[in-house]
């Protein structure tokens, strides 16, 4: 079982550490929401760009930060990539495994976009404590 309680708390206190606020979503391995937060003072649109790095995260199994990296060189599939509802190929999500099997991802929107891989880490690395493993970084 994931303890989603551990892992909003590490992403919150990373966030409040940065004196900044954000929302963080976890999702399951299909990109359905299993928890979300949205710090008072942000933006309401954060709630729903967080859940959709984690699902993103969760649908291509890697840091969503490796996008940039992935396209950089063929802007048209940004383009395209762009237009998918739920699809966002920004830095701030992390997909989560455990025995080498995704079993759920973390999403961050609010902060600058290195602020939310640094979040996501912080809820990333709470869930290794829980003696799961989180997926390697580009």
């Amino acid at each position: 079982m994931i303890d989603r309680t551990a892992i909003l708390t590490a992403a919150l206190a990373e966030a409040s550490r940065l004196q900044v606020t954000v929302s963080v979503a976890i999702t399951d391995p299909g990109g359905h929401l299993l928890a979300l937060w949205r710090m008072d003072g942000a933006p309401f649109h954060t709630a729903t760009l967080a859940q959709d790095k984690a699902a993103t995260a969760a649908g291509f199994g890697f840091a969503t930060a490796a996008w940039k990296e992935r396209i950089s060189d063929q802007p048209h599939l940004l383009t395209g990539l762009n237009g998918r509802a739920g699809m966002i190929p920004i830095g701030g999500g992390l997909p989560l495994y455990q025995d080498g099997r995704l079993v759920a991802a973390i999403g961050v929107s609010g902060a600058k976009e290195q602020q939310d891989c640094q979040i996501a880490q912080a809820g990333a690395e709470a869930f290794a404590v829980s003696g799961l493993r989180p997926a390697a970084q580009p």
